[in-house]
């Protein structure tokens, strides 16, 4: 109470302690990381989400399964070069390894075009043996209406030159595909064989086109 006026000395209401201010000035700050960083991970997940969704989309006629067996990486290198080559034809490519495939995903396409690597004593690479065992030594598995082609990747300085390739192709043939294109074998250097076959795999393809197209 102050004794000349008789007024009572209220602070000002309207003028915050600087404490109060920086508080809720980090508060609102804390809050805009929260929900930026919120966001980002929403993104991120959207994004693997989407990404999961596509890997795991039917095929339809309008696609193609490129699959590979690899350990140096050239048979991956190859089947990506495929599926640029085969973007000017408007068809889907899908690029899969086939350590991470099971039999029945070669079901889900119209066409299925293989790049297979053999190493050691004939062997497949080890991450795609399981898929491998299974195609070329198992039963039941019914490709009627599948087209297909495979490049064969070897090495002539070995006994089994690209055995695992060759065992593909006649599985898939024996499992009622229909082979769309010749299988090519090529040694280490592989450049000009797989640029023949990819060619020749194009060049039927086209041709299939056409043909629906004016039926």
């Amino acid at each position: 109470m102050n004794a000349n006026t008789d007024q009572v000395n209220f602070p000002n209401q309207h003028q915050p302690e600087p404490q109060t201010v920086d508080s809720a000035m980090s508060a609102r700050a804390s809050e805009a990381q929260t929900i930026a960083s919120n966001r980002a991970h929403g993104h991120a997940r959207a994004a693997q989400d989407l990404a999961r969704e596509r890997a795991a989309a039917p095929f339809n006629g309008e696609s193609v399964l490129i699959l590979y067996g690899t350990v140096t990486g050239n048979s991956e290198a190859l089947a990506k070069k495929l599926a640029e080559a085969l973007r000017p034809t408007g068809l889907t490519a899908r690029v899969r390894d086939m350590a991470h495939c099971q039999p029945n995903v070669l079901k889900q396409t119209n066409c299925v075009l293989v790049v297979a690597s053999t190493y050691g004593d004939g062997e497949p690479p080890d991450d795609a043996a399981p898929f491998w065992e299974a195609v070329v030594h198992g039963n039941g598995l019914d490709l009627t209406g599948v087209k297909y082609s495979v490049l064969a990747l070897g090495n002539t300085t070995y006994d089994h030159f690209c055995k695992c390739g060759r065992e593909l192709d006649a599985a898939l043939e024996r499992h009622g595909a229909l082979r769309l294109h010749p299988r090519v074998d090529s040694d280490v250097d592989y450049n000009d064989p797989a640029g023949r076959w990819i060619e020749g795999v194009l060049a039927n393809l086209r041709q299939e086109q056409n043909s629906s197209a004016s039926a």
